[in-house]
């Protein structure tokens, strides 16, 4: 009964049709209606910023492309809102890019030494938001963090302005179980504000987190903050600054100063905001983390964590006290290389609380993050998707000087996703899974099928992990999927935790039932095709899977225990899975003349 479901779920037609908008990389204009291919739109910034509803269409012409974020809306049971293609079908897919170009010799100054850097940003200080400093600031703190909050007359050379106080007596064990809030201020999409702001300590730390978002739960975020790790508090005044890009309109919004973990117990943290005042940029356009950077659209530069590492042609690092890419080269890489792109650490397609929403005929790469990134994703369809060079991006931001984690999958279901279904999509060159649900903490992965999609040259064709004893995992399908080649793309040559899989299973104490893996073939891998890091047998299914290896590398990873093809029917035999399955010999040539 539960797959009649899934068919009947997966079939749906949109039963009363909405408008249909059009975007036109070339020859749109923002100012239209966007209603006709005649009236197209340009960019994504007016997509994103459009009241799209339920059952409208957004149509991409083929042979465009487009730079930045898809921010997609939501539509109900009967009418998804579908992100799509129109035009000449011998055109290319339209390509949405997570990436700057950076072709132009002008993009580059040389340092000497093999080193070319990128050119630096400049800032322009624009009109103040007239109300911030007439807002009051308050403190919230949760868990075992506690704290108080004073004002208090400040310096003479900051005389009319406030100055708060908070002295900590418990700090938090995460970053929000301390919080320093302002909210009640305008703020407009694609505009960069400036924070100016004075503060000292009793005992140093570092600002790491501030959030930018609306007030009220689920506090979505309007943009993001820009070069904020290095704001390090002392023990005597200082002006600091942070910027911010915002990406949507909002006229009550929220900053949020996470203390929490950072803020020394029985320090006395003292803050006083100066202004926000609207900013522009002359850049380049890149404004966080490069994690990759795709030369001719067929070879990946290698990310360094410092200067130093800099050593041979093609290596990069990205300085993020500058905000600039420094790229080791034997002459300016625009002469050398044709196109260039530098992939940013956003998700190319923020499907964050998408619900009804269809993705169709696209192709998403050269992201930093995720091709498809967010949490709580339901009711929603990809389907003639080309997702590639995705990911690499320094996960916490701390430019190499804290954790060295690298990040990145194609398709992300992260925590409380359900019904939805990823099918004939063509997924390569990702830093981390093609295909993957996983989460922490209390949630609920349900009805996730993944069908009929060609994967080669990932870490991983597909990972699953779900931790949190309450948390559950209930029916998810991987079916008919040729996977080939699992870690033989450029993240694998790039990683310290090289592990090469078509199926990776991290440790899972979720509540795992009816998990089936069906179908597929599983050819190639750099480590094994199969590993498990968790037992889930009683809710597990697989059969009828293609399993091949051309290196003497093990078939299956169970645990500890390795199973190399000679071992198959003992793999078989001892974990009790795949007893329908065999080892067949499959041709890379010919999987690859099928595309």
């Amino acid at each position: 009964m539960k797959q009649i479901f899934w068919a009947l779920f997966f079939l749906l037609v949109i039963s009363v049709l909405g408008a249909e908008y059009y975007v036109d990389s070339e020859s749109g204009n923002d100012i239209n209606t966007g209603t006709t291919p005649m009236s197209a739109w340009k960019s994504l910034k007016a997509v994103n910023n459009a009241n799209i509803k339920s059952g409208d269409i957004v149509r991409f012409q083929r042979g465009g492309l487009w730079r930045g974020q898809l921010v997609p809306k939501s539509g109900n049971e009967n009418q998804p809102v579908v992100y799509t293609s129109y035009g000449n079908a011998s055109n290319e897919k339209p390509k949405l890019l997570g990436s700057v170009p950076l072709n132009k010799q002008t993009d580059w100054i040389n340092e000497g030494n093999h080193l070319w850097s990128t050119c630096p940003d400049t800032i322009h200080l624009g009109n103040a938001v007239s109300c911030f400093t007439d807002l009051v600031w308050r403190l919230h703190y949760e868990d075992k963090a506690k704290a108080e909050q004073k004002i208090v007359a400040p310096l003479s050379q900051y005389a009319g302005k406030k100055e708060y106080q908070i002295i900590c007596s418990a700090t938090g064990s995460a970053s929000n179980h301390i919080q320093f809030i302002v909210a009640g201020f305008p703020v407009e999409a694609e505009k960069y504000y400036l924070l100016r702001f004075a503060a000292k300590t009793t005992k140093p730390f570092p600002i790491t987190t501030v959030a930018f978002t609306q007030p009220d739960s689920p506090w979505t975020g309007l943009g993001y903050a820009i070069r904020l790790t290095f704001i390090n508090i002392g023990t005597e005044w200082t002006e600091q600054t942070i910027l911010f890009h915002c990406k949507k309109d909002y006229d009550k919004a929220r900053l949020t100063v996470s203390l929490g973990k950072d803020l020394p117990q029985d320090g006395v943290f003292s803050f006083i905001p100066l202004e926000l005042r609207e900013a522009t940029i002359e850049s380049n356009g890149i404004n966080t983390d490069v994690g990759n950077i795709i030369l001719n659209g067929n070879k990946a530069g290698f990310k360094k964590w410092t200067r130093e590492d800099l050593k041979n042609q093609d290596d990069f690092w990205y300085d993020i006290k500058t905000n600039r890419v420094v790229f080791f080269s034997n002459e300016n890489p625009a002469h050398l290389y044709k196109n260039i792109e530098a992939a940013l650490y956003q998700h190319v397609v923020l499907h964050n609380c998408s619900h009804y929403v269809h993705f169709i005929d696209l192709d998403i790469r050269y992201g930093a993050a995720h091709g498809f990134g967010g949490t709580k994703v339901k009711h929603c369809v990809y389907r003639d998707l080309d997702i590639s060079w995705i990911g690499g991006a320094d996960q916490y931001c701390q430019g190499g000087e804290g954790r060295k984690v690298r990040f990145g999958n194609g398709i992300e279901f992260w925590s409380d996703a359900s019904d939805c279904l990823v099918e004939n999509c063509r997924i390569w060159e990702i830093y981390d899974a093609a295909l993957t649900n996983q989460g922490s903490g209390i949630n609920q992965q349900r009805n996730i099928i993944y069908r009929n999609n060609k994967i080669w040259n990932c870490e991983y064709s597909f990972e699953y992990w779900n931790r949190g004893a309450e948390s559950i995992t209930d029916t998810i399908l991987f079916e008919n999927n040729t996977c080939f080649n699992a870690g033989f793309g450029w993240g694998h040559v790039q990683r310290p935790d090289k592990n090469g899989r078509h199926l990776m299973v991290y440790a899972n104490s979720a509540k795992t039932e009816n998990f089936i893996i069906r179908n597929n073939i599983f050819c190639n891998a750099a480590e094994s095709c199969v590993r498990f890091d968790a037992d889930f047998r009683n809710g597990l299914t697989m059969e009828n899977n293609i399993y091949w290896q051309e290196s003497d590398k093990p078939i299956f990873q169970w645990f500890n225990e390795q199973y190399k093809a000679e071992r198959f029917v003992d793999y078989q035999n001892s974990v009790g899975l795949d007893k329908n399955s065999k080892l067949q010999k499959q041709s890379i040539r010919t999987i690859l003349l099928s595309e």
